[in-house]
């Protein structure tokens, strides 16, 4: 998305302009909703955390000083907001497919994405917002509130801990 377009979004949501903040919820619709589904792993969980998202996101927009960051601070949001709904769960995350059963295609790698679901958190959350939503170490540390170098560590162990369960897995 053109950066000037955004600010100029940002500006008017920061004035109650409400159009303009749906459309810069429509803007990163499909990132927000790819990245929350790698850290929930189903649908009625991400919808949650999507409403969430968007609602803590009206409700704090004047709060926003750097317009040119809305997509970092929508994504901090939404992180945030997923990880209330991991927290609430009672029992351990599972690998559902219902991308399988509604008929949608994933063009992923089963395997990789069975054993990304099986990380921790820990390693899990900075996986997929550096991998699937593209953000930078530093981004990443700034939505999580850690230090690049914990970071750093985190993606380093994560991606050790991924590739030995994807061994086990295709030597098992």
């Amino acid at each position: 998305m053109e950066k000037d377009l955004q600010i100029k979004l940002v500006k008017k949501a920061k004035k109650g302009d409400a159009h303009a903040f749906v459309q810069l919820c429509e803007m990163y619709q499909v990132v927000l909703y790819n990245a929350a589904y790698k850290l929930l792993l189903n649908d009625e969980d991400v919808a949650d955390c999507l409403q969430e998202t968007e609602i803590r996101a009206w409700q704090k927009i004047t709060n926003l000083k750097n317009e040119a960051a809305f997509n970092t601070w929508i994504f901090r949001i939404m992180v945030n907001s997923a990880k209330d709904i991991l927290k609430k769960r009672v029992k351990g995350i599972e690998f559902e497919e219902k991308h399988v059963q509604n008929g949608i295609v994933d063009c992923e790698i089963p395997d990789l994405i069975q054993e990304l679901n099986a990380l921790s958190e820990n390693y899990r959350i900075p996986l997929v917002l550096y991998y699937y939503a593209g953000f930078s170490i530093k981004e990443i540390s700034e939505q999580l509130k850690m230090s690049t170098n914990t970071v750093k560590t985190r993606l380093m162990r994560g991606r050790v801990k991924l590739k030995n369960l994807l061994e086990e897995e295709n030597n098992g």
